[in-house]
């Protein structure tokens, strides 16, 4: 026994002086040097590249298997500008031997100095490491096995893998890439790039630091990013956690939104290959007077359909400021305190098919909406949207009036009129066709084009280039509206139609928030079928065709008195002084309704009827949306005394048919009432009364045969 003890000492004594020579001598017997041109030629043989070693190699044994290379560089390939492809001017690795045979790795600090990579396309595409990925591939390709089944690869993949390592950090410092698109005359730099860690070994925390500088040719960028965070890897390399990680970004330049953009973000991220898993969480990011904060879960990330939801919340910002930040200039406004405020958060769910906001929160100024949209098949999105809107006041958000200075297009001006037609903007049809909508939205109060409804619901579906509004209803000024529309952009020339009809609407307080001005008072029915056929509204008008209807109840038109109208017109004739106007410049009535028909934008009436204590009022005539122009008669018929619109009374003219011409334009119309023709019909009148009563003398006295023989050879 004693004899095997002493063997066995002897022989570890053995094995360490071997060692102890090995660590010694080998160095001092094999130079790496002498194999520099061995390892070039293997390097061209593998990639077609020249592999130049310029500096020494320096080979280290015990207790670190370590080698040091000076300057060496990759040659770049043919037809491209840049010397060589890669360089870097040292390099140093260094393994601990002994913890091998435990199947330990344990690497000292890995050092990289001054790594230069300069990656290019040609005009025609190519890159300049396509002929090293082909060669390598060519290479890769597997031989066909031996008989058997076997594995030509001997028992080398059988072997088990290491069961630890540590790695004593990395350090990459003067790095610089160069991107060199001649395809798009762009090149891309990173400069001054240095990478460090801690220690690195497996459930370990340790440190990381990333910093560089960018350049961009065109558009121009230039600026630098930095990151930081705390790194932990799992044992079996399956998982990573980085916490604190910071992200911060400084760039500048024509190419940058607004010409400068300072960025902030941090986050906690857990990565775990095995569950398939990925999460973001305390994701905070700063940038142009924006603070986002949210968080992301991810599962099955590395397969054909990942999915991936969390939260997003933008706090109160300011969308003018953020314009400007942007560097474009905000909206004018008719109310320019609009844009002032606004926020934003969402709850959502994606994959790589499609996006949905399960909770969708915004607020813009005074007004938030609240609901959910998906979007599906981001080549051909499909969006669908539902979503309550509080109150909203489009009016504030359109342009300011013009000045008062500028000079509008007179109506009736054919020239003018299609001038202003050809500068109006276009449906965009292309972008029409492309829609898939399904939007369905709820208004609690509305103000546009002065308009104000509430208790708004409304469906759009658009798909296959026809859009749909269907249904609209809405409470409107004491009444209602309920309407459906829809535009069909599958053809070059789009058409439209709209069915319309109001109820119950007052239709002074609503002309008069449309219009600025009350013509016509009273409760209003109306209803209207139109189609039309353009890419504008003045083609519309130039070809809406359809038929309407109307019912006013208890009103006035007003800016027209009928009987002072008519009480002037026979002082005139009787060269008397006009009396004086006392009432309101407006015709009363219990009652106006008629119906339309349009064709090719000439509107066609000859049904109006309109009653009150004093008249009867009949019309017919046609008015031009085109032009907008009016030639439409209104024939009155006084059926009581003229002392209930305010003057003395006209007793001649009870039961006479008054005709009015009314004429002009849309913003200037004209009244003539004619009044000497009727005057003449009522002279008429009384000649044939007392034609009338002579007659009846003489029928007393001549009898009725001989009366109208008389009267006959009289009035031949």
């Amino acid at each position: 026994m004693g004899k095997l003890l002493k063997f066995l000492l002897g022989l570890v004594v053995l094995l360490v002086v071997l060692v102890v020579i090995a660590a010694v001598v080998l160095p001092m017997v094999i130079d790496p040097n002498d194999y520099k041109e061995e390892i070039a030629a293997s390097v061209e043989k593998q990639t077609g590249r020249k592999l130049s070693i310029e500096g020494d190699m320096a080979l280290s044994v015990f207790p670190w298997l370590g080698l040091d290379i000076g300057p060496t560089q990759l040659s770049n390939a043919e037809g491209f500008a840049a010397p060589y492809m890669a360089r870097m001017e040292a390099v140093e690795v260094r393994v601990k031997l002994l913890p091998l045979l435990r199947k330990k790795l344990e690497v000292n600090t890995v050092r990289l100095d001054g790594l230069r990579l300069n990656l290019g396309k040609n005009k025609q595409g190519e890159t300049n490491w396509a002929d090293i990925t082909a060669q390598l591939e060519t290479a890769d390709t597997p031989a066909e096995k031996p008989a058997g089944g076997g594995d030509s690869s001997g028992t080398a993949s059988s072997g088990k893998s290491l069961e630890r390592f540590e790695i004593g950090g990395i350090e990459v410092s003067d790095a610089q890439l160069r991107w060199d698109d001649r395809s798009t005359d762009a090149v891309y730099e990173v400069n001054e790039l240095s990478f460090t860690t801690g220690s690195i070994e497996p459930d370990e925390a340790f440190a990381l630091e990333l910093r560089f500088q960018v350049a961009v040719s065109q558009p121009v960028v230039r600026g630098q990013f930095e990151l930081t965070g705390d790194i932990l890897l799992a044992e079996a390399m399956d998982a990573v956690t980085v916490t604190a990680a910071t992200l911060g970004v400084n760039l500048d330049g024509d190419g940058v939104p607004g010409g400068q953009l300072e960025a902030a973000m941090t986050t906690d991220l857990k990565l775990d290959l095995a569950a398939q898993t990925l999460s973001l969480s305390g994701l905070a990011l700063k940038a142009l007077g924006l603070n986002v904060t949210g968080q992301l879960q991810g599962t099955a990330i590395s397969s054909d359909d990942p999915r991936f939801k969390g939260t997003l919340d933008i706090a109160e910002f300011s969308p003018r400021e953020l314009l400007q930040a942007l560097g474009q200039e905000a909206p004018q406004t008719a109310d320019p305190a609009v844009l002032g405020k606004a926020a934003a958060s969402l709850t959502w769910d994606a994959s790589l098919q499609h996006f949905a906001a399960t909770v969708l929160t915004v607020q813009l100024d005074d007004s938030q909406l609240q609901g959910d949209a998906r979007v599906e098949q981001f080549d051909a999105p499909a969006i669908k949207l539902t979503a309550m809107l509080d109150r909203f006041n489009l009016d504030r958000y359109t342009p300011p009036p013009a000045p008062a200075d500028t000079a509008p297009v007179k109506a009736g001006n054919k020239a003018a009129a299609n001038t202003a037609a050809s500068a109006e903007p276009e449906l965009p049809l292309d972008t029409l066709r492309a829609l898939n909508l399904d939007v369905q939205l709820g208004v609690g109060e509305l103000q546009a084009s002065g308009l104000r409804s509430s208790d708004i619901k409304v469906q759009l579906k658009a798909k296959d280039g026809v859009l749909n509004v269907k249904p609209f209803n809405a409470k409107l000024y004491g009444g209602a509206v309920q309407a459906d529309a829809s535009l069909d952009v599958r053809k070059n020339t789009p058409r439209f139609s709209v069915n319309e009809n109001l109820t119950g609407v007052q239709a002074g307080p609503l002309l008069k928030d449309l219009t600025g001005k009350e013509q016509i008072l009273g409760t209003a029915n109306v209803n209207a079928k139109l189609a039309g056929v353009g890419l504008s509204s003045a083609k519309i008008k130039q070809t809406l065709t359809g038929t309407a209807g109307f019912e006013f109840t208890d009103g006035a038109v007003k800016g027209v008195n009928i009987a002072s109208l008519i009480r002037s017109a026979r002082a005139k004739i009787k060269g008397e002084p006009a009396p004086e106007q006392t009432g309101p410049n407006q015709t009363d009535f219990a009652l106006m309704k008629g119906s339309a028909k349009i064709t090719n934008g000439k509107v066609v009436n000859d049904d109006l009827l309109m009653k009150s204590p004093l008249l009867r009022i009949t019309g017919a005539g046609t008015v031009s949306l085109p032009q907008e122009t009016i030639d439409y008669t209104l024939t009155t018929k006084f059926v009581g005394s003229l002392k209930g619109q305010g003057g003395e009374g006209m007793e001649e003219l009870e039961g006479l048919s008054i005709p009015v011409h009314v004429g002009g334009t849309f913003s200037k119309p004209t009244y003539a009432p004619d009044l000497a023709a009727v005057l003449s019909d009522a002279a008429k009148a009384e000649v044939e009364k007392k034609v009338e009563k002579e007659k009846k003398k003489l029928q007393k006295k001549l009898g009725d045969d001989l009366t109208d023989k008389l009267l006959k050879d009289i009035f031949k």
